[in-house]
């Protein structure tokens, strides 16, 4: 079986330039954990619903922990702040650029290992001039198994 049978095709993307507030509504809309980020119709980077999300850091050269955001230390108890973070910052700030991707021709299991052996839960699918042409996720293994069975 190879990738391009079980990936969903022309998948919904964003662009770098889009705010965090838009990338954020269409993951609620949608209820997508992620998307490719398409710049000049090529990938560019995945946003994943967690990459939204401030995270608890160490602070340098201490044990205290603070929450973090793009980079920034934010107070855990002002939401506005985050949301007015959200408004004017782009997509291209919070966005992964090292991620895996295979092509609709791979084998599903090289797709596969890529899915259970790294932090990637949706996997881009591109042709050879890196445009997105697909997406694979953990669910659509799940889906595969329990049509096996």
């Amino acid at each position: 079986m190879k990738v391009q049978d079980l990936m969903t095709p022309d998948p919904v993307v964003l662009r770098p330039e889009a705010t965090l507030e838009e990338a954020a509504r269409k993951i609620l809309e949608t209820r997508f954990g992620s998307f490719p980020v398409v710049e000049g119709g090529r990938l560019v980077g995945l946003l994943r619903a967690e990459d939204l999300l401030p995270r608890p850091e160490n602070i340098p050269f201490s044990d205290v922990e603070a929450l973090q955001l793009f980079g920034e230390w934010v107070d855990k108890n002002v939401l506005e702040e985050i949301y007015r973070r959200y408004q004017k910052t782009p997509v291209r700030a919070a966005m992964r650029t090292d991620i895996p991707r295979v092509h609709p021709e791979d084998p599903l299991g090289k797709a596969l290992e890529i899915l259970l052996t790294g932090e990637i839960r949706h996997l881009p699918v591109v042709d050879g001039e890196e445009r997105v042409v697909g997406i694979l996720t953990r669910s659509d293994i799940l889906k595969l198994i329990l049509r096996r069975g």
